[in-house]
């Protein structure tokens, strides 16, 4: 027995029941809230710059700022590029210890007082000082006699 495909038309086919069978149905709590609508809403925005001149309080005019001397753009993104694949070579226990942060590492060696922990981890060595020089032959005065 030959049965014809069924073919959607609209009178055979309800869009609102497809709809609620195949559709996302977000049932949870909303966050959103709805005391900033106006306030967030674009034209309000623009409303108010057109009459004040000014932009609300978080938003800031863009600066144009002159950074003689430093690097183009693509060279700067090239440094901090190589910085992260550097510091991702790293010991995985090392990384962890930092957070697996590359700006987390670099805060850390700012501070002087961190150099013994940077030497026990291995990532700095100790100051060699000159054989034969001894830190109390080098506070007395040149000439001074005993």
């Amino acid at each position: 027995m030959f049965k014809s495909p069924f073919v959607r038309s609209g009178f055979n086919y309800d869009m609102d029941s497809a709809s609620k069978e195949s559709g996302l149905l977000c049932s949870d709590f909303s966050l959103t809230q709805q005391q900033f609508a106006a306030e967030s809403d674009i034209n309000n925005i623009v409303d108010t710059f057109m009459k004040t001149g000014h932009l609300p309080d978080p938003v800031s005019m863009p600066q144009y700022v002159d950074y003689e001397g430093v690097f183009d753009f693509q060279t700067a993104m090239n440094v901090v590029r190589q910085a992260d694949e550097n510091f991702m070579r790293m010991d995985a226990k090392v990384r962890a210890r930092f957070h697996n942060s590359p700006q987390e590492f670099l805060e850390f060696f700012a501070d002087p007082a961190n150099r013994d922990e940077a030497v026990r981890l291995g990532l700095a060595v100790l100051p060699v000082q000159p054989q034969g020089v001894s830190s109390s032959a080098s506070e007395a005065p040149a000439g001074a006699a005993s």
